[in-house]
């Protein structure tokens, strides 16, 4: 019997997923999964090269490992590490990302489990001669991001065309502490992210605000890595995630705010 290439090469990978599986079961007979994020609060919480405290994004792995029957091993790291980790095959996936090319080369995203938009930060005392709808606005205005973020394709290509100044710092907390500081004129951060960072410091919350201006609501998804046999298992994730969606616990999850 002849058997083609395509589907001897299908058998095998099926056949490699579930070796895979097999091989990464607990005690309890739960497959074993590692995935990674950094720090970034509200969605992670704890120390670099630790098991994460608490966080939104924990709260949904805890509960896709019941409905996938998995258990989650979750990993801070550095960022770039977890990327690259992701890449190779060290670790099945990341926890929660935006989508972009490059990233897109190595991983496998999952349907989106929420959205959120950055908005521009600035201090509450501070008039500028625009709103901000435009990425045009931004010219002779110094900007702050966080390294490693991932701001669209739209914004980058504004830093292009209009030769936008972008100052990076390490975290969100930094950046608002530059921006009270003076350091900075503006700074992009989504609101859950800026806010719980800040909420530790309400006299510094006092002293700056926010302007909507021009992003796009970004979807958030899980990364599945494409060096991993995980990737098989991208339909399971999606279902569970729809179901997430329609009864009403995505939204639970991403509306509440953790504990610092």
């Amino acid at each position: 019997m002849k058997v083609l290439p395509g589907v001897f090469t299908g058998f095998l990978l099926t056949f490699s997923a579930l070796m895979f599986f097999a091989e990464s079961a607990s005690a309890e007979g739960r497959a074993q999964l590692r995935f990674c994020e950094d720090p970034w609060a509200p969605y992670t919480l704890g120390e670099i090269d630790s098991v994460p405290e608490g966080g939104i994004a924990v709260e949904l792995f805890k509960e896709l490992g019941e409905r996938l029957d998995v258990d989650f091993q979750l990993r801070l790291l550095p960022w770039k590490r977890c990327l690259l980790w992701a890449e190779t095959g060290d670790y099945d996936g990341v926890m929660l990302l935006t989508r972009n090319d490059e990233r897109a080369a190595y991983l496998t995203f999952t349907d989106s489990v929420h959205e959120d938009k950055n908005l521009v930060w600035h201090q509450a005392d501070r008039r500028f001669g625009h709103s901000f709808e435009s990425f045009a606005d931004f010219k002779g205005v110094r900007i702050g991001v966080t390294a490693g973020f991932n701001y669209g394709e739209r914004f980058n290509q504004a830093v292009d065309e209009f030769d936008l100044v972008v100052e990076e710092a390490p975290n969100i907390l930094s950046n608002l502490r530059r921006l009270d500081l003076g350091r900075i004129d503006v700074f992009l951060v989504n609101k859950p992210a800026a806010e719980f960072s800040m909420v530790e410091f309400p006299d510094l919350r006092q002293r700056l605000t926010y302007a909507d201006g021009p992003f796009e609501a970004l979807p958030f998804y899980i990364g599945l890595s494409k060096a991993s046999p995980v990737i098989f298992e991208l339909e399971r994730f999606n279902q569970a995630i729809a179901h997430m969606r329609d009864e009403g616990t995505l939204e639970r999850i991403f509306s509440a705010q953790p504990v610092p």
